[in-house]
């Protein structure tokens, strides 16, 4: 067998359907090979970045690897995704084709160190010199990306090696590693048991749960641990999904990324911080003040990486493990019928949550849902969640389009609904998400909320949402800005005039027509509902354009921002 067929079956092997790439010199061999592999679905993307963050949708809503593949000339532009990718501790592997290696000092063209350019953004880059190398190194890539704290892989196979024949003998995959986590390991029994008796002594805990404990699948642990102690759980952008947002207990998300008065106000209350899951990181913290670094709260910080455990918080306990694992230890060993002061309090407490839930909602719907346009995005989110199908996937990017959503759009439903790229935050993430979402759950409509800013980053897409057809609702809140950066200069600086943030009318609508997909645009609050509807009656890929106001008029409940909000 040629390298680039064994590699092809290895990726049959660990049960890969769907690869995100695009053409280039370096990867005709391996292309010629995939010939004889047609129950691999290639995706063909316009651009090497859009396939990462194609990966990136796929494996947060598969909880397997999103697997991409770009040539020689692509990889530089790979890099923004697997680093958003390593810092977000997601599982993906990415294949990218070279030049003979040999070459690379003769100035062959596109040829360059890939090597030293993607080992600092991944958790391992591996280089394929020979074929009977490749089934251990893809092992190892697989094994890498789905264990310990998860991340992306580099494989690397020049394309003479991709063209030579040899006869490995070890062609199988390690089943345990196809999804993530691979393996999975709880915390000590010590440790378990005497976080139980700090969660048995506190009377306002609160739960907040990251990225980790929805990469970890453990919603149900968590809520059944929420309850037996009467915890009011919070979830960073990240961790949106760890709990149905309509349980008495959930408070929604906390930090500066969606974030609430009433989420922070509870947080303010609590005796007793869980962290699940959590890298404590500043947005989910709003710069380690929600809750306060050096609070009077006692802290208990479970997570599958040592490096996180204590990274910013001073935790009164650690618990080093997977967060399904550790949380079902902890149900264990603890007695469901013990009436400790958490449970009897627990009635309580959800009516007194339920109250203060309700007056943030009607407080806040009561100025955001003004008549006319520009539309404000409070009511596009009342007209989305009306119409939204439960368990839909929702890909936001980075802005209006995803703090909006992040404080006011409740999930009914726990698991792998919301996805978000706030580890880096780079703009034209959620409509490539969408489309790698989209192939990993096709029985459904992918929700893309995206902004005119993002868009202009990843426009090209459009045309693979045509020429695949994924049933992919893509909105675009249009502003004629980069209203974060507009708001933020004019709210921390409170200067009235903002460099580089504004852009020239655009029809986004037209630009999407012109790629073959169909599209309308909300004009004025009136027209939201019929527009919703539409979009969701029509089979196949919509985009819809929503003129909303400029961040600076319709500013979210960020903290900080409240002295601009009046």
């Amino acid at each position: 067998m040629k390298t680039a067929q064994i590699i092809l079956e290895m990726f049959r092997r660990y049960g890969v359907d769907t690869v995100f790439g695009l053409p280039g010199e370096t990867t005709l061999p391996l292309y010629d090979a995939w010939r004889s592999y047609p129950d691999l679905r290639h995706v063909m993307a316009r651009d090497e970045r859009s396939s990462v963050f194609m990966a990136h949708g796929y494996a947060r809503v598969s909880g397997r690897p999103g697997v991409c593949e770009g040539p020689s000339v692509g990889a530089p532009h790979m890099v923004p995704g697997l680093l958003e990718a390593r810092k977000a501790a997601l599982p993906l592997i990415a294949l990218t084709t070279d030049i003979p290696l040999h070459m690379e000092r003769r100035n062959m063209l596109t040829g360059f160190d890939q090597t030293a350019l993607l080992a600092s953004v991944v958790k391992e880059s591996l280089t394929i010199t020979r074929p009977e190398d490749a089934p251990f190194l893809v092992r190892r890539a697989f094994r890498l990306a789905t264990s310990g704290r998860p991340g992306p892989v580099h494989l690397r196979l020049p394309m003479d090696v991709a063209s030579q024949e040899g006869s490995p003998d070890d062609l199988y995959a390690q089943d345990a590693f196809r999804a993530c986590p691979g393996v999975r390991s709880a915390a000590a029994q010590g440790d378990v048991e005497a976080a139980v008796e700090l969660l048995k002594a506190s009377s306002q805990g609160v739960i907040v749960a990251g990225q980790g404990a929805v990469t970890s699948g453990a919603w149900e642990e968590l809520r059944l641990l929420a309850e037996r102690f009467g915890l009011a759980v919070g979830t960073t952008l990240g961790g949106k999904g760890a709990l149905a947002e309509t349980h008495p207990l959930a408070l929604g998300v906390v930090g500066s990324r969606g974030g609430t008065p009433f989420s922070h106000s509870v947080l303010a209350e609590a005796d007793l911080i869980f962290f699940v899951g959590s890298s404590t990181d500043s947005a989910g913290t709003a710069g380690w003040t929600r809750p306060p670094r050096h609070g009077k709260a006692r802290v208990i910080q479970l997570d599958v990486s040592e490096a996180e455990l204590g990274n910013n918080y001073r935790a009164d306990l650690f618990l080093l493990g997977d967060a399904r694992e550790t949380l079902a230890a902890l149900l264990r060993a603890s007695d469901p019928a013990e009436r400790h002061p958490g449970m009897r309090r627990r009635e309580r407490r959800e009516e007194g949550l339920a109250l203060r839930r309700k007056a943030f909602l009607r407080e806040d719907a009561a100025e955001g849902c003004p008549q006319g346009a520009p539309v404000h995005p409070f009511r596009f989110l009342q007209a989305l969640e009306r119409r939204l199908p439960e368990g839909t996937t929702i890909t936001v990017d980075p802005g209006i389009s995803a703090i909006y959503p992040a404080t006011y759009l409740r999930l009914k439903t726990p698991g792998r609904h919301f996805v978000s790229n706030f580890a880096m935050g780079a703009l034209g993430f959620a409509l490539p998400a969408a489309l790698g979402a989209s192939f990993a759950d096709p029985g459904g409509p992918t929700v893309a909320l995206s902004g005119d800013g993002s868009l202009g980053f990843c426009a090209g897409e459009l045309e693979t949402l045509g020429r695949t057809g994924a049933p992919v609702k893509l909105f675009v809140f249009d502003n004629g800005t980069f209203g974060w950066i507009r708001a933020t200069n004019l709210v921390d600086l409170g200067t009235g005039e903002v460099m580089a943030t504004t852009f020239s009318p655009t029809d986004h609508g037209r630009v999407a027509e012109g790629f073959g997909v169909p599209a309308l645009t909300i004009a004025t609050a009136e027209d939201v509902d019929s527009a919703v509807d539409e979009a969701f009656d029509r089979p196949g890929p919509m985009v819809v354009v929503v003129k909303v106001l400029s961040e600076e008029r319709c500013l979210p409940p960020v903290p900080g921002w409240e002295r601009a909000q009046g």
